[in-house]
């Protein structure tokens, strides 16, 4: 099997356009959710043979084996992942043009599909829903929370409208972003945290704590290693790396436990347990705003647009 470094990305595209099929999607779909050929076959309505076939198929034309087979069923690889992560995009996308389809057929609006990172779902989504339905009652929204990745990659795709992120470092060709919220990272503890009560703080008096941080990639955690850097300290790591809101109340009630946040997401934060620390800090991250593509901004979807930006605006 030619592995798929053989081919340029030009290459393999066309590879795929000119060969990738339907089916094959929802096979390695299927495959991904349960991890054995046979109840794959049976989820897709096509026999076991043609199902080892089809997958045969598939991995010949991407190059890279998708999935290991053992004794017991079958495990995904890194490519296999990835395929199955774009494959259920795909299909999610042919059901959001299946429902706009059926819905111009009977001439009624479909659920406008706004996706939104969770600092936007607390700070942009919250208090604006209530506006807008007094607003536009008869405007139906269809929200889904996820990674910026996972977001963009929707949106690109088609299974989302709009989304609901921090600015991006680069925008796709025809897509628009318009800034909502400006942003930065605050520090917050339990109240049992030495520091919880003090007035004033640097963040060298912090280096004692045990820090829960984001990954890499979070706007949050770059902003908290610049800080650390101009300091020429490391900051102690937590065992336990949560993002939940839910989760992190139980986390915070050790004493000594700091976790750096988007100041947006702190209504989403139980105050009864959470302290934000008196830390004269600065740390802006990329503002939070709406991501769409232009040639799509009329119908609902301008006025969801229009609402977003005058609530922005403090005029809605």
């Amino acid at each position: 099997m030619a592995t798929s470094h053989s081919f340029s990305p030009a290459v393999l595209h066309e590879r795929l356009l000119s060969r990738l099929r339907l089916r094959h999607l929802k096979l390695v779909d299927a495959l991904a959710a349960h991890s054995h050929l046979r109840r794959a076959a049976e989820a897709v309505h096509i026999s076991q043979p043609a199902a080892t076939q089809m997958l045969r198929e598939l991995e010949t034309l991407v190059g890279v084996p998708l999935f290991e087979r053992h004794a017991r069923g079958m495990r995904i690889t890194d490519a296999g992942r990835l395929v199955a992560r774009h494959a259920h995009m795909s299909i999610d996308a042919m059901r959001v043009m299946s429902e706009g389809l059926v819905a111009l057929s009977a001439q009624a609006a479909r659920p406008l599909r706004i996706g939104a990172i969770e600092a936007a779902v607390a700070s942009v989504l919250r208090p604006a829903l209530p506006a807008l339905h007094q607003r536009h009652p008869g405007l139906r929204l269809g929200i889904e929370e996820g990674t910026i990745e996972w977001l963009t990659a929707g949106l690109r795709g088609g299974a989302f409208d709009l989304v609901l992120l921090r600015r991006p470092a680069r925008l796709d060709e025809g897509h628009r972003f318009v800034p909502l919220r400006s942003d930065r990272m605050v520090l917050v503890a339990g109240p049992l945290h030495p520091a919880a009560q003090r007035k004033r703080l640097r963040l060298r008096d912090l280096a004692d704590s045990r820090w829960v941080l984001p990954p890499p990639h979070f706007a949050v955690r770059q902003a908290l290693d610049a800080a650390w850097a101009r300091e020429k300290v490391v900051p102690r790591e937590h065992p336990v790396q949560v993002l939940s809101p839910q989760l992190l109340r139980i986390v915070l009630a050790q004493p000594d436990v700091v976790v750096p946040v988007p100041h947006t997401v702190l209504d989403a934060l139980d105050d009864a347990a959470v302290v934000v620390l008196k830390i004269d800090m600065h740390a802006p991250i990329e503002p939070l705003g709406m991501l769409y593509r232009a040639d799509d901004a009329s119908g609902p979807l301008a006025l969801f647009i229009d609402f977003l930006t005058q609530q922005a605006a403090g005029r809605a």
